[in-house]
């Protein structure tokens, strides 16, 4: 059941089960390079569960074995007109791991199995937007070759946004999806940084959409403010009621200390002494590290492909090598940045820059950190904090986005501390927060009451998929004639 509500009257409408394709460039595990991947991941499990049926759509990159997924070619090929060309393309079926979902890859020897990168860099900008536009083409056109019905249609970010203004046109061929409700999620704002065509994509897909998301609360109301100079607030203004920003939880089947098989050995958050230290030699085995196990270790995972974001830390690299400490970033961006980092960070013992992203490995560099620094300026989703603390690795991070909803200072009056936080975005703030890091590690009464407040955060009460299943069902129970006035504040604004 559903509950519209006015002034005056409560109406309340049985909502039947719905058909759900979820369209997005990553799904874990098939292939992931952002907390995106995690989150399509989460709400197809999360809608299967709540019995609607959910089918998921992305490329299949280069990346992806089809045997080692035992993904299987479906019986159909397509000709996709793109900038005069006609370009072919094959479409691939496999299942959700432990789930009845499935899942579509999109393939095209042009634009994604010849590359096992899943964005390219912005040097291939070119590219990108030809590979951005034919997923979408060659999407609809499986759809409806297939003949689904959808009573929502769910895309992510800018690279699928054309969908919705495809849905939309008036000369649009595939009539049976004229009537499918469209659900936007604005995932990040990298893609939009300077990027004229993608601002002017996610604008068009805020118009057509029937609900536009994003991955937090205080993101949301930054969005509207127009804080990053987005120039997207106008049109999100004017969707009023029907958008709304909700934190992502990490999955708990996945990001498990307890369960991880990742992990030389598993701990929880009353016992997790041993088992960090344990993961922590084990990290610095696999890393070729001086091992100190009495020191703290801090640590990044970043896939950031701008260097702006890297620099506040980079700056203060001479200052950490000064300081009881050991640092480990795994980078994983563009090539020049890449080289760059390895080049700074050579002359310091105790810092290591790896290159490179895996997804396992990701885990133990979790359980293994003491500090997880998040030092971006805009960072809209949480996930990576909140997956770090379930490893009881507790973050340092500026504080915007998402940080504002999940972390407490250590400072503050509250009784349950469960991270640090600097409010100003300088290098000297950064550093007086890792120095304040050092001083309560070295506390041993309160850096355990610290970890396991970290390790405690209740993530299942973000119901990261009901929400959005929530969002469905108002997109689907809107009356075009206005008929019953909207109320949504079930989704907790």
């Amino acid at each position: 059941m559903f509950l519209y509500s006015s002034r005056e009257v409560s109406i309340i409408i049985p909502v039947r089960l719905m058909n759900i394709i979820l369209i997005a460039t990553e799904c874990f595990p098939f292939a992931k390079a952002t907390s995106l991947g995690d989150l399509v991941s989460l709400l197809a499990k999360g809608i299967e569960k709540d019995n609607h049926n959910v089918r998921i759509f992305m490329p299949r990159y280069g990346c992806i074995d089809p045997a080692g997924f035992q993904i299987e070619r479906v019986p159909l090929e397509l000709k996709v007109n793109l900038n005069g060309a006609s370009i072919s393309s094959s479409v691939f079926k496999g299942i959700m791991p432990n789930s009845l979902t499935s899942i579509f890859f999109i393939e095209s020897q042009n634009h994604f199995s010849n590359s096992k990168e899943i964005y390219l860099s912005t040097v291939h900008q070119n590219e990108t937007q030809n590979r951005n536009s034919f997923f979408c083409l060659a999407t609809l056109e499986t759809i409806s070759r297939l003949k689904l019905n959808a009573d929502i249609i769910h895309v992510f970010n800018p690279v699928c946004a054309q969908i919705t203004k495809l849905l939309r046109s008036k000369d649009f061929e595939y009539s049976h999806l004229k009537k499918s409700k469209l659900i936007f999620t604005i995932q990040s704002l990298e893609e939009l940084s300077g990027n004229n065509d993608n601002i002017l994509l996610t604008k068009e897909a805020i118009n057509y959409s029937d609900f536009i998301t994003t991955v937090s609360k205080t993101f949301e109301n930054e969005l509207l403010s127009d804080t990053y100079n987005t120039g997207i607030a106008d049109a999100l203004i004017k969707k009023g009621e029907v958008f709304r920003g909700f934190l992502s939880s990490p999955d708990d089947e996945i990001y498990n200390p307890e369960t991880d098989n990742e992990l030389i050995q598993a701990y929880s958050k009353n016992y997790f002494s041993v088992g960090k230290r344990k993961c922590k030699e084990d990290l610095y085995n696999l890393l070729g590290l001086e091992k100190d196990l009495q020191i703290p270790l801090f640590g990044m995972i970043t896939g950031l492909t701008e260097n702006k974001e890297l620099d506040i830390l980079i700056n203060i690299f001479p200052e950490i090598a000064d300081l009881n400490l050991q640092f480990i970033l795994w980078k994983k961006g563009e090539e020049e940045t890449e080289e760059k980092l390895i080049r700074i960070s050579r002359p310091y013992k105790n810092i290591k820059v790896c290159i490179g992203y895996d997804h396992n490995f990701a885990k133990k560099i979790h359980a293994a950190l003491d500090f997880y620094i998040r030092p971006e300026e805009i960072q809209p989703c949480g996930n990576s904090i909140l997956t770090a603390m379930k490893y009881g690795s507790i973050p340092v991070a500026f504080n915007s986005g998402a940080i504002k909803e999940i972390i407490t200072d250590v400072d503050s009056s509250s009784n349950e501390p469960n991270g640090i936080v600097f409010n100003n975005h300088t290098k000297e703030d950064l550093l007086e927060s890792i120095i304040r890091a050092i001083k309560y590690y070295k506390n041993k009464e309160k850096w355990t009451k610290l970890v396991k407040s970290a390790m405690s955060f209740d993530t299942s009460k973000l119901n990261t998929a009901k929400n959005y299943i929530n969002c469905y069902e108002v997109a689907i129970n809107a009356k075009k004639s206005q008929e019953l006035p909207l109320s949504i504040s079930s989704l907790g604004k």
